[in-house]
């Protein structure tokens, strides 16, 4: 609905970049991978030891071979009984060890997954709130959604089939295949004539799976941004009975989703069902030379079967490995659009470019010096402004649709920069501060107010979290809805709902005017806080308005002209410049923008609720 577009994905250029970038992570959990590590090497060294009793059984103990010396005395002493009983008891403390340490290796896994990928949402949101409002602005809500939750949990599978795993598996492949060469040459050849052909494999299929993985990631951001925008706008979807075609839209991106999803896994299964049908013509080749070896009394059976185990956790690890290239390169895609935020420039970096200066005590005088913006650098939407705005002054803004009121508050907050002139506050220019420290001493009270689904108390100290429970009554009581809050049962505990939905609009309003009250800025910047206010309600609301602004620098953007009126002076702005500026009995006798704007608003019942913003 919102046209907004899924933000950017730079991709690193291989996947030992990608690796690198993850290293941070990695090295916060040092002591934990330690432990997975340790795991994942017991476990090979038992895939090692375990086919070596068997061996003992078949040759020493229904065989006539002697013992082999890794027994020890027992090779020289012991029983057949004796050693069938040793051989089974080894087997067992194999079968336990090899258990306990799989169950280790797999909580320790998992737990350095979670951790890691619980790190990277953290980073990756904490991004999200320092990126500038340029960004968000271009960016759906629903990719991002989908970038958190669903495509930073693929580190999981980075750290599962990665990483570590991958090394031990090279490495129990590279031993074992030394074992079966020490057994007998030519079957360590045959053993490993297939690793070429399974590499060429995996390469020729998780390139394919890595292009396709990224359709499947934008037509999963797509779906959520989807839900995202239909839930978020649930209220007008039913007041115009368009139930029908958001189920339709939801359904066409959900299967855009399931075709994506299906050819991902086809690709990936089909690569693993080449690589078993490679593996299981190595294996038998490699059964036929080692039976003809028994036969020829190069081997006896027992070796045979220590070979044919080592055979079957040879080629484990290699299908393994090739399982793992698949699930890589899908998680190694949705890794880079994580990191394609991370790499996004944050409003700390252009902070930390422009200035740190914070100072005991503001005025606010406000000026605004040869301001040009626009969001679109071609087609300025302010040009070259000028004007000044004295302490403890009120201002109204006033003007029609789309003639800049809101863009020069937008400045004053430094959500956005001047692409030409400044604005300075106290004499220095908002570049000069630190943007934390500017924003903390300005208070916001939008049109349609910014609530959480919290409490009530929470909500009015959302911008001093430190605040005692009288500072935020007493805030309340200035805004006039202390005695609306202490009539519920729950009082200052209730919760308001997500985006404050159990309350109505006014209170809604006086809420966000609490909070300004509590956050006791030099600046105050009203964006028409008496738009969802019926006419009874707004005196008694002015009244309220009126204390707060006592003092203080205020900004009013003046969609109603009653609003305008209460203010010392008020600017009039047309296609993003100055045009006029008085009061309001100044302005109507000039006859001038702000009378037309006046008349047009005032001319009759059918125009006396219009909008001129």
């Amino acid at each position: 609905m919102n046209g907004k577009t899924p933000a950017p994905d730079p991709r690193p250029g291989s996947a030992l970049a990608l690796y690198a970038r993850l290293l941070p992570y990695v090295r916060a959990e040092w002591r934990l991978l330690t432990v997975t590590v340790a795991a994942m090497l017991g476990a090979t060294l038992i895939t090692l030891a375990r086919p070596w009793p068997l061996q003992v059984v078949i040759d020493s103990v229904l065989g006539d071979r002697p013992a082999p010396a890794w027994l020890g005395p027992l090779a020289a002493a012991a029983t057949r009984p004796a050693l069938l009983a040793v051989s089974v008891l080894l087997m067992v403390a194999a079968l336990l060890l090899g258990s306990a340490l799989a169950l280790a290796q797999e909580v320790a896994t998992q737990s350095l997954g979670q951790r890691m990928v619980r790190a990277l949402r953290a980073d990756l949101y904490a991004k999200l709130q320092r990126l500038s409002l340029r960004f968000h602005d271009h960016a759906s809500v629903g990719d991002l959604l989908y970038r958190i939750i669903g495509d930073a949990s693929a580190l999981q599978n980075i750290v599962s089939y990665g990483f570590v795993p991958l090394a031990v598996q090279a490495v129990t492949v590279l031993a074992i295949a030394a074992t079966i060469f020490a057994l007998d040459v030519q079957l360590g050849m045959t053993s490993i004539a297939v690793i070429p052909a399974l590499a060429l494999s995996w390469v020729w299929f998780s390139e394919r799976v890595r292009a396709r993985t990224h359709g499947l990631a934008q037509a999963e951001s797509a779906l959520y941004s989807t839900v995202n925008e239909a839930l978020g706008s649930i209220r007008a979807i039913k007041s115009f009975a368009m139930e029908d075609v958001e189920l339709a839209r939801f359904e066409t991106r959900a299967t855009e989703s399931q075709v994506e999803y299906v050819r991902v896994m086809t690709l990936s299964k089909l690569g693993g069902l080449v690589t078993d049908a490679l593996v299981g013509l190595a294996t038998a080749a490699a059964i036929w030379l080692g039976a003809r070896a028994v036969l020829a009394e190069k081997l006896s059976v027992g070796e045979l079967l220590v070979y044919i185990a080592y055979l079957g956790s040879l080629y484990g690890p290699i299908t393994y490995l090739a399982g793992s290239a698949m699930v890589i390169q899908r998680s190694g895609v949705s890794i880079e659009r994580v990191l394609g935020i991370l790499d996004q420039e944050d409003e700390d970096e252009i902070r930390r470019a422009t200035g740190k200066e914070r100072r005991a005590s503001v005025s606010g005088r406000l000026r605004y010096e040869g301001v040009t913006f626009g969001y679109d650098p071609a087609h300025p939407v302010v040009r070259d402004l000028d004007f000044e705005i004295a302490p403890g002054e009120r201002v109204a803004l006033v003007g029609r649709s789309g003639a800049g009121k809101t863009t020069l508050v937008s400045l004053l907050l430094r959500f956005y920069r001047p692409q030409a002139g400044r604005i300075l506050l106290d004499g220095t220019d908002l570049a000069a501060f630190d943007l934390r420290w500017l924003r903390r001493h300005m208070a916001l009270v939008p049109q349609e107010p910014i609530l959480f689904s919290s409490s009530i108390g929470e909500n009015i100290a959302y911008g001093r979290p430190g605040a005692s429970t009288a500072e935020i009554r007493a805030a309340a009581a200035a805004a006039g809805l202390d005695e609306f809050i202490c009539s519920i049962p729950a009082g200052y505990a209730s919760l308001t709902g997500e985006r404050g939905v159990r309350l109505s609009g006014g209170q809604r309003q006086r809420l966000s005017l609490a909070r300004a009250f509590l956050k006791d800025a030099p600046v105050l910047i009203l964006d028409e806080p008496t738009s969802n206010l019926d006419a009874t309600s707004e005196q008694g609301f002015f009244a309220s308005l009126d204390r707060l602004a006592r003092g203080r620098t205020t900004i009013i953007i003046a969609h109603r002209l009653s609003t305008a009126q209460r203010a010392d002076r008020i600017l009039v702005l047309a296609e993003g410049r100055l045009v006029e500026t008085g009061t309001h009995t100044e302005l109507l006798e000039a006859g001038g923008a702000y009378a037309r704007l006046y008349a047009d608003q005032w001319a009759g019942p059918a125009n006396s609720e219009r909008s001129t913003a």
